[in-house]
């Protein structure tokens, strides 16, 4: 049986249950004031009766008939010990209902008849109405059940196809937000991952291809200076230089491609920017120009490596002097390193944090990928702007507002 549909049967069975339950309360309570209404008659009966009865020399006797003039149907007997002395109104047949009421009375039993059919009758006609009800209540209980389970079970049905499809690597679109708290929880958590998913391959695809992409030019290089040498062809001294050079550049590779791929590692922390910056920042490399505090949620290793990329970067491509500004204002920490070389043509800013992207002064590329990539993920970005003379590369960081952690 499928979950929607136990989730109709028994959203019915409870609903029958509840009706039923108060059914049955309803006709255990009209049952009991119907046999206190029945008592209370009987009672009055008695009391009149007893009022009414004389007792004369030849025994009792009961003058006049305006005692039975009621709108219910009743009789009496005066008793001696088993033997009638007197006898009134309606007694007990066989297949009627009555209810009987004894007395002591004037040293004779007094016995009290009341016929009880119409009573019997208010609590037939109580149930039919109170029980009847209750088979249309389940089937209808069963398709409001039914239509409830499907409301709440169409995001987990979605979201089961969704699964199914992301089992296969086939990425589906978003989930649509349902209006249940529980299930918005559930569906917006399996979108985070649907996404993280999609970007670890993307990245671990970024990998494969820039790994192949940036390596099979130093292999070529090692393997015709090997080849080279194995033929006697090459001068030792020069083919060693060009091999050393291609090894280095396939380690710088590698260092930057690792970096990107261990982008997500540890958890982030509130980090002071301007603290960090003068931890390690030396007075050789570039002046610091900083106005205090600036607190950002972030990863205090990875910040530290986007630090010595820019500054790497405005030594090899740019021009003395470096300066470093950390500064905090509104909604935002900026951090901004500026050179003062010959700077990057408009037309190429747009290609600078691209992996292998061919700049004007060589390189992987992969220091700046490694900053976007730092950026995005703690919510920043970065941008480019001409110093006249230099380049200028600004980081915008959300700010975190709250003091140092104690």
């Amino acid at each position: 049986m499928s979950l929607r549909l136990r989730l109709a049967v028994a959203f019915a069975l409870l609903a029958f249950l509840v009706g039923a339950l108060e059914a049955l309360t309803g006709y255990l309570s009209f049952r009991n004031l119907v046999e206190q209404d029945i008592r209370r008659d009987l009672l009055d009966l008695a009391a009149q009766i007893r009022q009414n009865l004389v007792l004369a020399p030849s025994g009792p006797e009961l003058p006049g008939t305006e005692l039975f003039a009621r709108h219910y149907i009743f009789g009496f007997r005066v008793l001696d010990g088993e033997k009638p002395l007197l006898e009134r109104g309606f007694l007990p047949k066989e297949g009627e209902a009555w209810q009987s009421l004894r007395q002591e009375w004037q040293g004779y039993t007094l016995e009290i008849y009341l016929r009880v059919e119409e009573y019997r009758q208010a609590l037939k006609d109580f149930r039919r109405a109170a029980f009847l009800p209750l088979l249309p209540l389940f089937l209808l209980s069963g398709l409001l059940g039914l239509f409830l389970a499907r409301r709440f079970t169409w995001p987990l049905e979605s979201l089961g196809r969704a699964l199914e499809h992301l089992s296969r690597l086939r990425f589906p679109d978003p989930l649509g937000r349902p209006p249940e708290p529980e299930l918005a929880q559930v569906v917006a958590a399996f979108n985070r991952v649907v996404a993280a998913v999609r970007a670890a391959l993307a990245r671990e695809r970024a990998f494969t291809r820039y790994v192949s992409h940036e390596l099979r030019t130093p292999l070529a290089v090692l393997q015709a200076q090997v080849e080279a040498l194995a033929s006697g062809d090459a001068d030792a001294k020069r083919a060693l230089a060009e091999i050393e050079r291609a090894l280095r550049r396939m380690r710088a590779t590698l260092e930057g491609l690792l970096e990107l791929a261990r982008l997500e590692a540890g958890d982030l922390e509130p980090v002071n920017l301007e603290a960090l910056v003068r931890e390690n920042l030396s007075e050789e490399e570039a002046a610091l120009v900083a106005q205090g505090p600036a607190w950002v949620l972030g990863h205090r290793e990875l910040l530290r490596r986007i630090l010595e990329n820019l500054l790497e970067n405005a030594r090899l491509h740019g021009g003395p002097p470096v300066e470093v500004g950390v500064e905090a204002e509104g909604e935002e920490v900026r951090l901004w390193v500026r050179d003062h070389g010959p700077g990057v043509p408009e037309a190429l800013r747009g290609h600078l944090g691209k992996p292998f992207a061919k700049g004007p002064f060589g390189g992987t590329g992969l220091g700046l990928a490694l900053v976007h990539q730092v950026v995005a993920w703690l919510g920043g970005r970065v941008a480019y702007e001409d110093a006249r003379p230099g380049l200028r590369v600004t980081l915008f960081f959300p700010r975190w507002r709250d003091v140092e952690p104690t």
